[in-house]
């Protein structure tokens, strides 16, 4: 019996042919749901084909038994693709992109995607490997395969059936901007299913679990009727104008859920509810139309971190919502299978890491575009689940600039072709209709009726502009607030940057009258959490001031007297006027606009644009500097941002000259006729793409819990279940750090590797109880009390 697999804990065996059909059923699965399930079938049938060989067995036996692992890599992936290329290519238009799709997804599938059309117009990735004559055993592989009865017929009749799906496929993207773009990303799509249906099943395997791809379809209907229980408690002992309002805007999103599944714009003013009100769309919707699974998405893990609370709080049941962070492991080059031998243990644990398979799904921008565009195979393992789904864009406007093209054609991609229905979920609604490649909005699609009016109802505060040309450095604006507090009780001040957060922190410290606390993303979840509960529960009893970075301005549910907000963008300024009387304890809440002078924006190039746009084209003008948060304000704030952003910031990544939608849109390969009909650069798109200009590292940080995580980490842990628990711990206890401040830490030998370095941890030295993160090595002596 030829092998693709032997259980290392009991030597169980499994066969090459009980793996590839095993594969290709979770694969149909996957694929059934976007009508590509022929595709996904065909690609698991023969994804490991190449290891139809006694020389691929041997080495499998000698890296169990004798641990004795050859350094030669075997190449099991090729086989597939090209046993496809050689039989059915060259057939007709139509099936030669099935074969191209398929046999893209089987070569790739533990590399990752290569290209089709290289960037020196070289013969492509796919072209060199279908095409080699001597590729090593492949005779012996053809023969071993076509010896197993029905394998052959098989094969013939899913390329029948995966040409007719790939017909449908054609006519429902004909109408979109630049079709050939969702070709694209339909391969991405079967090679994230076969992707996905390998790794499960090998887990199953060397976990010896059964096949359980039921779902618990109970639990949109359970937590909608939770939800509407919670409403009603609302509506008899909490009568207030403006939970009224709230309770409005969650009716209308409601009565939307009964519609079929569209892209939705849903502009609710800050304070107004828009968790639940797009959690009741969701589940509702959900119910209905029987989507799999709710995701949102968000741009900070603060919003991430309140709003999925809120929400099982809501449902009532916490272990069907996930939260899925930045990764603190970091295993990117842990894809290809000759490392699960090399680093079996390391390689168990990621098989077992998730896949997205939740009924509620928390995540962020960074994660939702890596699915699409960042390398390897870990994260493209997960789009497939983001289709038939609800999807919820909490703070859409936060998608950076660089990428809008790439987000617009994912969301059309996952409404369009994956069934997914979509909430672009914000106050301030960018025009995300009228970009140059747009997000395709039917009529009607916005869920608050009369959006002026309703804005207006909700408006509870008073706006003070008070920005001058020089700007206020830390001790004006320490003294403005030291005059605020005099007459109020708490004061929120937001700043850009970390620097001038921490410097102001420094100035008011130690103010006898209020409690001052700092609150920036150089503090760990839980340690930013423990602040902001502090802070809850001293307000209304104690004098409290607060200096932040944008964290807060976003999801956090809290309410101050006064807010003092650095000038930046109107979107910004929006959500910062929403952390002021945010329940109308008082009429009107003052915010004030200022510049602070200590900040240096220029590699904050949106933040830095935006300001500009608030000040040269909304505060200079009285029509909307006095109707600051009115749609006509909004709407004119975008479109001066989108043209200055246009001219100002660029979209070719760092060592490219060319933008990477031109590598997905077909513009690129046009420039030469490509030797395939598809004409995806996916290898280049993925080395060249960053979900953020600067990339980060998580670390985990010795702060509370995250000493004791620590602490189990430096043990040599075996079982993998209590490595992926720790590593879920993990993230409440981790900082992401750019590349600079990893050396600087390093440097200073505080920071320590774990795992062979694929864990980073800080030492006391370096995490400091009141602001975080620390470069300078005196966090210890800073944390002492006498």
């Amino acid at each position: 019996m030829l092998l693709a697999h032997i259980r290392n804990s009991d030597f169980a065996e499994q066969s090459v042919q009980t793996h590839l059909e095993d594969v290709s059923l979770i694969a149909r699965q996957y694929g059934d749901a976007v009508d590509l399930g022929a595709h996904a079938e065909l690609a698991g049938l023969l994804h490991d084909m190449g290891k139809f060989t006694q020389h691929f067995t041997t080495y499998l036996k000698n890296a169990v038994f004798k641990q004795e692992v050859s350094r030669n890599k075997i190449d099991h992936s090729t086989a597939g693709a090209k046993y496809l290329y050689d039989n059915y290519y060259n057939k007709n238009a139509l099936q030669n992109y099935v074969i191209e799709t398929v046999g893209m997804a089987i070569l790739s599938h533990h590399s990752g995607l290569q290209n089709f059309v290289q960037l020196d117009f070289k013969p492509s990735d796919y072209l060199r490997r279908v095409t080699n004559e001597e590729l090593p055993h492949y005779s012996e592989v053809v023969r071993n395969f076509e010896s197993i009865k029905g394998n052959a017929e098989r094969v013939k009749a899913l390329v029948e059936e995966a040409t007719n799906e790939f017909r449908e496929y054609s006519g429902k993207i004909k109408p979109l901007t630049k079709p050939i773009v969702y070709l694209n990303l339909m391969q991405k799509l079967v090679f994230s299913c076969l992707v996905d249906a390998d790794r499960t099943n090998t887990r199953r395997f060397e976990e010896n679990e059964e096949s359980n791809l039921s779902k618990d379809k109970n639990v949109f209907r359970d937590g909608y009727n939770e939800l509407i229980a919670q409403v009603s408690k609302w509506e008899h002992h909490q009568v207030t104008p403006i939970n009224q309002l709230r309770n409005e805007l969650s009716e209308n999103c409601d009565q939307f859920a009964d519609e079929p599944s569209a892209i939705y714009t849903l502009t609710i003013p800050t304070g107004g509810g828009k968790t639940f009100a797009s959690l009741r769309y969701a589940l509702k919707h959900a119910q209905i139309h029987h989507k799999s699974r709710i995701i949102y998405v968000v741009p900070y893990t603060t919003i991430l971190e309140q709003n999925a609370e809120a929400v099982r709080n809501i449902i009532k049941q916490p272990d069907a919502v996930l939260e899925h962070h930045a990764n603190v492991l970091d295993d990117d080059n842990l894809d290809d299978e000759m490392d699960y031998y090399r680093i079996n243990n390391h390689k168990q644990l990621q098989l077992g890491r998730d896949n997205w398979d939740y009924p509620i799904i928390f995540t962020t921008m960074v994660q939702f575009l890596d699915a699409f565009f960042q390398k390897g195979t870990r994260k493209s393992r997960r789009l497939h689940n983001l289709t038939n789904s609800v999807i919820v864009f909490d703070e859409v406007q936060s998608v950076p600039y660089q990428h809008i093209e790439l987000f617009n054609t994912a969301v059309n991609f996952l409404h369009t072709v994956g069934n997914s229905s979509i909430v672009l979920c914000t106050a301030t609604q960018p025009a995300v209709d009228k970009m140059d490649l747009p997000i395709v909005l039917e009529d009607n699609t916005e869920m608050v009726p009369n959006l002026s009016e309703t804005v207006e109802a909700f408006k509870r505060v008073s706006f003070h502009n008070k920005v001058e040309p020089d700007g206020w450095d830390t001790d004006q604006i320490g003294n403005f607030v030291e005059q605020l507090i005099q007459r109020l009780d708490s004061v929120l001040i937001i700043l850009n940057t970390k620097t001038a957060v921490r410097k102001l922190y420094e100035r008011l410290a130690e103010h006898k009258e209020a409690y001052a606390v700092h609150l920036s993303t150089s503090m760990c979840p839980a340690h930013r959490k423990e602040k902001l509960t502090d802070i809850k529960h001293k307000l209304g009893n104690e004098k409290v001031i607060c200096i932040s970075t944008q964290l807060i301005e976003a999801g956090v549910d809290i309410s101050f007297e006064s807010v003092i907000r650095s000038l930046a963008g109107l979107d910004s300024i929006a959500q910062a006027a929403g952390r002021c009387n945010r329940n109308k304890e008082v009429e009107t809440g003052d915010v004030y606009l200022i510049r602070a002078k200590d900040e240096h924006l220029s590699k904050l190039p949106e933040i830095r644009i935006g300001g500009e746009v608030t000040e040269n084209y909304i505060l200079s003008n009285p029509q909307y500097a006095d109707h600051l948060l009115s749609p006509k304000t909004i709407k004119r704030y975008f479109t001066h941002f989108q043209a200055q952003a246009k001219r100002e910031i660029l979209k070719t990544p760092k060592g490219l000259d060319y933008e990477l939608i031109t590598m997905l849109n077909g513009s690129f390969a046009s420039k030469k006729r490509p030797q395939t009909k598809s004409t995806g650069m996916f290898k280049t798109i993925e080395r060249y793409f960053e979900a953020i200009a600067s990339p980060t590292t998580g670390v985990l940080v010795p702060f509370g819990e995250g000493k004791d995580i620590i602490a189990r980490l430096n043990e040599d842990i075996q079982d993998h279940a209590l490595f992926n628990q720790l590593m879920k711990q993990a993230q409440q206890y981790s900082v992401n750090l750019y590349d600079h401040e990893l050396q600087t830490l390093g440097s200073e030998n505080l920071i320590t590797p774990l795992f062979n370095e694929a864990i980073y941890c800080l030492n006391d030295k370096a995490y400091n109880e009141q602001y975080g993160v620390t470069l300078e090595g005196k966090a210890a002596l800073d944390n002492y009390t006498f």
